[in-house]
């Protein structure tokens, strides 16, 4: 549940020392810290790019100061803010439990009288909010947490504050969940607290039967349903049926009040424990946890330790390893017959690096010998390096000597890729996934050099392990030609003789620091957008140097390339989806499963670019290519909202 803190994170904020990280979202992060007095606290934490708006901190301290008026048993209380600060900031009481999606998830829907409980909280929670004045906007289940007696709402009023000029509202971008939201909501049009009343009635519903009762294909999908048709209650009870209908009326006016609705249950009847014993049980580990953290503050202060990089040194990735099984064995029922040697563990680690940042000769070695045979010297080329290295650059004088001057020139295609002739042979050099290649032993300057084992007999391939990745991506070298019975010693030469180029200084893509290459296509979508318009807890993976994919009903990818400057096309047909959604598609995309939209990022010359690209495939949405190209549309301009601006 709580993850380490990133490096180059605080110690604290405010008075609140921090223990870790409980998650992120749009918003920005939330931590978990522990103030003066013991309490442990939730912090939410605003990114930086929201900062910069103009509109958003007179909006933020608002909700906020407001947000801290609202009081009662089923609300976590905001008890600390400061918004002046350069990444403003809002403490409420952490609530030890188990979100209401999570434990639907694991343990299946709620039961009647766990129901009836979960309603009254949730009623009880909106009057207290709405009678501050605030909407919550963002009553979802991940919102509401099972804690050891009731449930309790989070996040209340906050979602107000980036509305406006936000980079969340762009056009296919919605602030709250779109499963749980009203359908004025949905249409982008003035909300009232009926609107709240809509999402608890979607809430209950997921917690009776499992779903949403608004739940689609596809975000379009979701939104349409919401809007346009009657919810899907067939799976639950009359009783839970008579409860959520009227909250999922269309019309604002047709729904109850908190109040109404707590004079329909009635009393709450006393409890003792109000959830599963599946929950209490998780509830029970969650706070062993917590008791942990606590009571060691050595071993939190670790977790959030930001070592000092030591280059050219695999002594640094050792000590990452061994900080996060730190992190791991602090467990519960575990911590304490395991602390005394994960101490020890950790102290011969510190004292492991310190003799590395000392230079200190721990093999009897000194500053002025040779580097350690076991460390890579191309350790230091990470991900983001490996996007900027220029490979014809690097491969532009010949690298087997035997063959004589190149008979082509070598040229590329594409970033992180080169190929060149000599000699009657064919190179192909590529900067790629390497999980194919194997270990043999065989190094070159050092560098270890892998063996391609699926290379055919009329070629020889061999990569350049640079640094430690996942997936693990490396400098590739592929030799083909005649006389086959020499490939592989051509390719063995040609391997070596670029490992020891790269070791002086890989040379660097030309106008890098304006360029799209050097960018991680990963990062530039939002988790939001990817929760909204590909699915929830789906990561992007880097298919190659430059592209990303995410694997859900569908596959998205997102392409960062060189190409010929971009000509408008017409794509004359419309769909107007409600809420600010219009898409354009063309007759060629009404029958495919795929839909492809491009964006143009900055000019090279008078007929090449640097282009975006979003493919989206997905053949369970044939009859609905709106959603598709709705789904590329959005993900492309995301992503080229996030890139900086190049004049």
């Amino acid at each position: 549940m709580v993850t380490r803190l990133e490096p180059g994170d605080p110690d604290r904020i405010g008075r609140y020392r921090l223990l870790g990280q409980l998650g992120s979202g749009g918003m920005g992060r939330v931590l978990l810290g522990v103030g003066p007095d013991g309490r442990l606290v939730a912090i939410k934490q605003v990114h930086q790019h929201l900062v910069t708006e103009d509109d958003f901190l007179p909006r933020f301290r608002r909700e906020v100061q407001t947000s801290a008026q609202v009081s009662g048993a089923f609300t976590a209380a905001v008890i600390d803010f400061d918004v002046e600060s350069e990444n403003p900031w809002l403490a409420s009481v952490f609530v030890p439990g188990v979100p209401l999606d999570k434990a639907v998830k694991d343990f299946g829907p709620l039961t009647s009288d766990e129901l009836h409980k979960l309603a009254i909280g949730l009623a009880s929670a909106l009057q207290a909010i709405h009678g501050v004045g605030l909407i919550h906007r963002d009553l979802k289940p991940a919102n509401v947490i099972l804690a050891e007696d009731g449930p309790r709402v989070i996040d209340f009023g906050i979602a107000r504050a980036v509305e406006g000029k936000s980079e969340l509202t762009h056009t296919g971008s919605i602030i709250g969940s779109p499963a749980f939201m009203s359908p004025e909501q949905a249409q982008s049009l003035p909300l009232t607290p009926a609107s709240d009343m809509f999402s608890l009635g979607a809430v209950l519903a997921m917690a009776a039967g499992g779903s949403s009762p608004f739940a689609g294909s596809s975000l379009p999908h979701t939104l349409y349903n919401i809007v346009h048709t009657e919810p899907d209650l067939s799976g639950l009870s009359a009783e839970a049926r008579e409860l959520v209908s009227p909250c999922l009326s269309k019309d604002p006016q047709e729904r109850p009040t908190p109040a109404q609705l707590l004079d329909f249950l009635g009393p709450l009847p006393p409890q003792h424990r109000p959830w599963s014993a599946q929950v209490h049980k998780m509830i029970g580990e969650q706070k062993t946890e917590m008791s942990a953290l606590l009571a060691d503050p050595e071993a939190t202060q670790i977790v959030g330790a930001d070592p000092e990089p030591v280059a050219g040194s695999q002594s640094v990735d050792a000590f990452e390893q061994r900080l996060q099984a730190l992190v791991e064995i602090q467990r519960a029922g575990t911590l304490r017959r395991r602390r005394k040697k994960a101490l020890i563990a950790a102290s011969a680690v510190v004292v492991l690096i310190a003799g590395v940042l000392a230079g200190t000769a721990l093999f009897g070695g000194s500053d002025d010998e040779p580097t350690e045979p076991g460390v890579n010297p191309l350790a230091a080329l990470n991900l983001t390096k490996l996007r900027s290295i220029d490979l014809c650059a690097a491969v532009q004088d010949p690298l087997v000597s035997s063959l004589g001057e190149w008979t082509k020139a070598p040229s590329s295609a594409q970033w992180g890729s080169c190929a060149a002739q000599a000699g009657g042979y064919q190179f192909a050099f590529d900067i790629k996934r390497i999980e194919g290649y194997r270990d043999n032993g065989q190094r070159a300057a050092g560098v270890p050099v892998l063996e391609d084992v699926a290379s055919g007999t009329d070629s020889c391939g061999r990569a350049l392990l640079s640094a430690k990745t996942d997936p693990q991506f490396g400098i590739a070298v592929r030799v083909q030609g005649a006389p086959t019975d020499k490939v592989c010693g051509i390719a063995d030469e040609a391997a070596a003789q670029l490992a020891h180029r790269l070791t002086e200084g890989p040379p660097q893509l030309p106008n890098i620091r304006r360029s799209l290459a050097r960018h991680d296509p990963c990062t530039l979508v939002d988790s939001t957008v990817v929760k909204l318009n590909i699915g929830d807890h789906v990561r992007g993976a880097p298919d190659s140097l430059h592209t990303c994919k995410w694997i859900s009903t569908g596959t998205i990818t997102v392409s960062l390339e060189r190409s010929k400057v971009l000509v408008p096309t017409e794509k004359p047909i419309p769909f107007d989806l409600g809420g600010g959604n219009i898409v354009f598609v063309d007759e060629a995309e009404l029958g495919s499963p795929t839909c492809e939209r491009r964006g143009q990022y900055r000019t090279i010359d008078s007929s090449d670019a640097e282009v975006v690209t979003v493919h989206v495939e997905n053949p369970a949405l044939t009859e609905h290519p709106e959603f598709r190209c709705l789904t590329a549309q959005t993900v492309l301009q995301n992503v080229m909202d996030n890139l900086p601006q190049v004049s």
